[in-house]
């Protein structure tokens, strides 16, 4: 079930959850036939299966899927699920007379999509590391790069690789001596007298005609062949190929926010939830408003500037936590454990992330997303991108209310880099699904309010 494979775990998915609802409808009401209704709800559920799935890593099962990962992530999708099924039935029909029908054919069916991708996961692996299906690879290179890529296919037999062995002109003492099979000229004979899968060239891209030559033999043999480009260590994960014309470019990382579609399904989704929580919280909002005011000298709202996407500053909004300060101060020092200037209500907001909810209004307006990487001020700004060369890359996306390095617990004064390293891991993995996924761990994760003051 690996890459292309994803339609048959959709299908498998689907007859699961078809046969748990038949099945649970069979056994609390019998024979009876289901009603127009229940068909419509059926398809409804297939439809919202879909695209759960397709905006998650739910089908994306391979060997090197990590197994609590995958079975966090169907919890999740199974829980968005869920809340769509019980909001269609309540306000359509008669939720309370179907709850165990519906609760138990979904629990059922997470249960069963679970562990079958489990057995596969676990199953997979076992058949390659034991050598079932995996190719023998010929490595032609003998520097730096073909050094990693021969303990990539060494200690990782999961891969479905098996080295066969390298040539290279310029062998070195730090490659395995048992793999070395001779020169370049070699190139050919064991080609054509062992079975020999692909060929993965790994020679700096500067001997271009070794490398051309190379690949003419490769192409003349009929066996498939891999080049490593030796600037792979600028490409954080996944390149990205496009053409300029006819001229191909490669993109050293993924943005899905480049997409019109991607962005326009963020931004429909922002604006519908802010609108909401701004009407459903104006309640809390007057409450928390008093209480700041009866409690200390000052407005009722925070705003400052900060740096948002595309390197723009904008003013966001906070519930005043501190004592007034001047400007200055405010702008340029760091907000650490048991701070004065924080308010006794302050405290409170602070720990609980209630201080923030005023950037629904930013969300709404568009300076700010419910997910993204959290703004700084101007003055951290400078000081970062001299101490961590690729900081500023994180304003490539819209900053968010939470983001992936603060559900995982680095906010306040903890590691600037790991917090950029999230920042640019949510840039590079962006799915609609990992917001819901985000917005879920802000709410319920101990992480998320780690490190809170």
């Amino acid at each position: 079930m690996e890459n292309g494979n994803s339609k048959i775990a959709f299908i498998s998915d689907i007859v699961a959850i078809y046969l748990f609802f038949y099945s649970v409808h069979f056994y609390i009401n019998g024979h009876t036939q289901v009603s127009a209704k229940s068909i419509l709800l059926m398809l409804a559920i297939g439809i919202s299966w879909f695209f759960i799935s397709i905006n998650s890593k739910i089908l994306k099962l391979s060997r090197q899927t990590n197994i609590f990962q995958i079975l966090f992530d169907l919890f999740i999708g199974y829980s968005v699920l869920t809340a769509i099924i019980i909001f269609l039935v309540a306000y359509f029909g008669d939720f309370r007379h179907n709850d165990k029908l519906l609760l138990y054919s979904l629990l059922f069916s997470f249960v069963f999509t679970s562990i079958y991708r489990m057995i596969y996961i676990l199953l997979s692996r076992h058949l390659v590391k034991n050598g079932y299906q995996q190719k023998s690879i010929l490595l032609v290179g003998g520097g730096h790069v073909a050094e990693r890529v021969m303990k990539q296919i060494l200690y990782a037999p999961e891969l479905g690789y098996h080295l066969h062995g390298f040539i290279t002109d310029n062998y070195h003492h730090s490659m395995p001596k048992g793999y070395y099979l001779g020169g370049l000229d070699r190139f050919k004979e064991i080609v054509q007298t062992h079975q020999i899968d692909e060929v993965i060239i790994a020679k700096p891209l500067r001997m271009e005609k070794i490398i051309l030559d190379l690949v003419a033999k490769c192409e003349q043999e009929g066996v498939r062949f891999h080049i490593v480009p030796d600037f792979y260590r600028i490409i954080r994960n996944k390149a990205v190929l496009s053409t300029l014309g006819e001229i191909p470019l490669i993109a050293i990382r993924s943005e899905p926010l480049n997409l019109i579609s991607n962005r326009l399904i963020k931004r429909t989704f922002d604006i519908f939830i802010s609108l909401l929580l701004l009407i459903l919280l104006s309640p809390l909002f007057l409450v928390l408003g008093i209480i700041i005011k009866v409690t200390s000298k000052g407005p009722i709202f925070f705003n400052q500037k900060r740096v948002g996407a595309n390197h723009k500053e904008f003013k966001i909004y906070k519930f005043r936590s501190m004592k007034i300060q001047d400007e200055k101060d405010s702008d340029t020092i760091w907000t650490t454990e048991n701070d004065n200037r924080i308010t006794s209500i302050g405290e409170f907001m602070r720990q609980t992330n209630i201080d923030e909810l005023p950037q629904l209004w930013n969300v709404f307006i568009g300076s700010m997303s419910l997910v993204g990487p959290r703004p700084e001020r101007e003055h951290f700004v400078e000081k970062f991108k001299k101490e961590i060369p690729r900081y500023k890359v994180r304003h490539l996306v819209k900053s968010g209310i939470t983001g992936w390095a603060q559900v995982n617990g680095w906010r306040g004064d903890t590691s600037i880099k790991e917090r950029v390293e999230h920042d640019l891991w949510y840039l590079e993995n962006w799915c609609f699904y990992l917001d819901l996924k985000i917005l879920w761990l802000t709410l319920f994760s101990r992480k998320a309010y780690q490190n809170a003051y």
